[in-house]
């Protein structure tokens, strides 16, 4: 009988073996980095074209402010004073022409609430808005809350707020036992969508 010893101080390694696996290993490593090397690349690119967005946007809002404060230079020359006010009182006048009264009481006719009624009515303009002050008179101040909510869900008024309220008993010829301001940005050229459980009633607004 014949027998092989390996007198070795090393056990016998398939060489071929080893180094295939660890060039498998080093090879995905290798197109691991070269994947995430791509994605730094591109992402410092988008970054590099973001910034030079965002610096030529600067300089255009920075030529503009220049701009428009030489205007507002020019503008405030006590030779030029008279010619800025009568411009904005001329604004004043074409945003007020965008009111139309019947419009306004019709939605509010809409959007008013039974035992509420418009005692008065101002327009005026606001932070380059058409704001509608009303004065109003009820029975209670649940249907000044009420119209509020109305013309928060409509498109034609915006912010509505109540600034007064004032109750008591009224007087000769009063009918009114409560009196409310509220105060509503107005939206013109907006057709109004009332809400679905507001009906018209032959006490609302007048």
């Amino acid at each position: 009988m014949r027998l092989n010893i390996n007198l070795a101080s090393q056990p016998y390694e398939d060489a071929k073996r080893f180094i295939a696996i660890w060039a498998s290993v080093v090879g995905a490593l290798l197109l691991l980095l070269i994947a995430l090397s791509i994605g730094v690349y591109k992402h410092w690119r988008d970054y590099r074209q973001m910034s030079g967005n965002i610096a030529r946007e600067r300089l255009v809002l920075q030529d503009f402010e220049q701009k428009q404060q030489q205007g507002l230079a020019i503008l405030n020359q006590p030779d030029n004073r008279d010619v800025r006010e009568k411009s904005e009182s001329l604004n004043t006048l074409i945003r007020r022409k965008q009111v139309s009264w019947t419009k306004i009481f019709t939605d509010l006719e809409q959007l008013m609430p039974a035992h509420l009624r418009v005692l008065a009515i101002e327009p005026r303009i606001a932070e380059d808005k058409i704001m509608v002050q009303m004065e109003l008179g009820g029975d209670s101040r649940d249907r000044v809350a009420q119209l509020v909510r109305h013309m928060e869900k409509s498109n034609v008024f915006r912010d509505a707020i109540v600034r007064v309220e004032s109750d008591g008993t009224p007087g000769a010829g009063q009918t009114d036992i409560m009196r409310a301001q509220v105060t509503a940005e107005y939206v013109p050229g907006e057709s109004l969508t009332p809400p679905e459980s507001q009906k018209s009633s032959p006490e609302g607004g007048q």
